[in-house]
């Protein structure tokens, strides 16, 4: 043999391990700088149209009565939330995001757990990134969540391997025979041929779409079992139950490669293709894992909750290093009876640069002020950082204690085309399903502008009522309104605070900050002077709303 080939194959050899080597290395970089360079920033995910909508299905497979609702949930633009909160890797990791969300907790203990596992992941980059490549492993498909992928497998036609098995049969019958018989067995090797490869494309073209979910199952439980074996004793719970769902699923596992070949287009590959199709040997192991996945379906289930669990543990964590600078903390629920909520420098999440407001009441809170002074926005930060509370053991505060909440509002509410009911049917709807929530654990409710689709007479005189009503059951009733007249009504109902807002060098000045007692300043008419309305409009309507106040009554034009 020339000397030279001697020495070219071991250089091809090492050549082709010193790459694999570096491409190892070279991965593992970029993994860990992309990590890094995400790690507490705002998430880039774009979300295809109907994306949400997908992430959903796990969610509404598992809902039950005390999640949040969809009116609350539309109404606190809880979507974006989500996206916002989305630092998750795996597609198990954002569907159980949006279930926690969906889903809070009336157990203190479990809250104090996700904020130990929380506070683990926040200060210990080295076991979170090895969890984090992990699940980077298994990955997203951005078209459709893999809940939805999965449920679709009770879709797939089963079919016994019989006539599989009955087809290798006759190949062998067949062949065996040409030797004795050869006039009579080459037919019957042609037609196996022609019938095998018929049955073979038929099959093929009904199960091929699902190959995507096997595929996605199979990545989960080979990074599920990476995850068990990294020595993260926090977790320890966590790994024991993937262990015992692992050993559950190893006939999925076993022999999966003659179905999902992840390499293909080699010789080999192309070469085990036609014996594929002549054996159907992919077709039987793939009615084996079709049985085994529907037998197994909650197993599976299971091993996704964990996996997707962590996921969001770790996400949150991130949001937590991503609101370091504007403060967050960690949330002191106790499961009482007896209703209260106190926050101290409570902020919306959206806001990077916020206005801090307090508040501590166990009676409902009647908010008035003009538009745009921070009603809404102060309404909404109280009740999704109840929500953060349950579920992710996180609060955009200094300091947050309460009770558990079932959070319930009614605030951003619309016509009902679809089913023809106006805005103000709408808002009757949304509150009266308030009125008859069970009050077995306490309510937080909120209301912006009550009764805002019916005239100014019978607005306040029902809305003063529903408002009372709310405040003698087990609610704490927050609510905004411009109808100065409730804060009087329901003084010995309702503690009163405001916000208001000053026109200096006709610019409206806004301070954001909640005060105490009900708004005396009356800017509205100004603010049409400050807009250049016309002179004599301004000053009718002021002498207009003066009478009014003096005799109760309005004059006609």
């Amino acid at each position: 043999m020339d000397i030279r080939i001697l020495i070219i194959i071991p250089v091809l050899f090492a050549a082709v391990i010193i790459k694999a080597i570096y491409d190892n290395i070279s991965e593992k970089k970029n993994f860990e700088k992309r990590i890094n360079m995400q790690w507490g920033k705002y998430p880039d995910t774009e979300y295809s149209s109907g994306r949400i909508e997908s992430i959903r299905k796990y969610y509404d497979a598992v809902s039950e009565d005390g999640d949040i609702d969809d009116i609350t949930w539309n109404d606190l633009d809880m979507d974006s939330i989500f996206k916002m909160l989305n630092h998750t890797e795996s597609a198990m990791g954002e569907e159980m995001l949006y279930k926690i969300l969906r889903k809070p907790l009336y157990d203190n203990d479990e809250i104090l757990y996700r904020n130990r596992l929380i506070e683990y992941f926040s200060n210990n980059s080295s076991d979170r990134n090895n969890i984090l490549k992990c699940l980077s492993g298994i990955g997203k498909n951005h078209k459709i969540s893999f809940y939805e992928f999965f449920s679709r497998i009770s879709d797939i036609k089963r079919e016994t391997n019989t006539v599989h098995y009955l087809i290798n049969i006759f190949w062998i019958i067949s062949i065996t025979g040409m030797f004795f018989y050869i006039r009579f067995f080459i037919p019957l090797f042609i037609l196996n041929v022609f019938f095998s490869i018929f049955v073979y494309y038929k099959r093929k073209y009904e199960i091929e779409m699902y190959y995507v979910i096997f595929n996605y199952i199979l990545k989960m439980l080979y990074m599920e079992r990476k995850i068990t074996g990294l020595n993260i004793g926090i977790i320890d719970n966590e790994i024991k139950k993937l262990k015992e769902y692992n050993r559950e699923l190893d006939s999925f596992r076993r022999f999966s490669q003659i179905v999902l070949n992840p390499s293909g287009g080699n010789l080999l590959d192309i070469f085990f293709d036609y014996i594929k199709m002549v054996t159907h040997i992919d077709l039987i192991k793939f009615n084996n894992m079709l049985d085994t996945v529907i037998a197994k379906k909650d197993v599976i289930l299971n091993i996704h909750n964990i996996i997707g669990y962590l996921d969001v543990m770790i996400a949150v964590a991130s949001y937590r290093e991503m609101k370091k600078d504007t403060g967050v903390c960690v949330p002191e629920i106790t499961c009482s009876t007896q209703k209260y909520i106190a926050a101290t420098d409570i902020y919306h999440p959206f806001l990077s640069d916020p206005v801090y407001n307090s508040i501590r009441t166990d009676n409902g809170i009647l908010v008035t002020g003009s538009n745009a002074s921070g009603k809404s926005t102060f309404l909404k930060a109280i009740a999704i950082n109840a929500i953060f509370a349950q579920s992710i053991a996180t609060v955009n505060a200094k300091t947050y204690k309460s009770v558990c909440l079932r959070v319930m509002t009614s605030m951003a509410l619309a016509d009902n085309i679809k089913y023809s009911q106006s805005y103000f049917i709408v808002e009757i709807l949304s509150l009266k399903r308030i009125l008859s929530a069970d009050c077995n654990i306490p309510v937080l409710c909120c209301i912006d502008e009550v009764l805002r689709g019916t005239n100014t007479i019978e607005r306040i005189a029902a809305s003063s009522h529903i408002l009372k009503k709310l405040n003698t059951k087990n609610i704490i009733c927050f609510a905004a309104t411009h109808d100065i007249e409730l804060t009087g009504i329901l003084k010995n109902s309702y503690d009163n605070y405001h916000f208001c807002e000053k026109i200096e060098d006709n610019n409206i000045i806004f301070d954001y900050i909640l005060h105490p007692g009900a708004a005396v300043t009356r800017n509205a008419i100004r603010l049409l002077d400050v807009m250049e309305y016309d002179e004599d409009i301004v000053r009718e309507a002021e002498k207009m709303a003066d009478t009014f106040e003096k005799t109760g009554r309005w004059d006609a034009l």
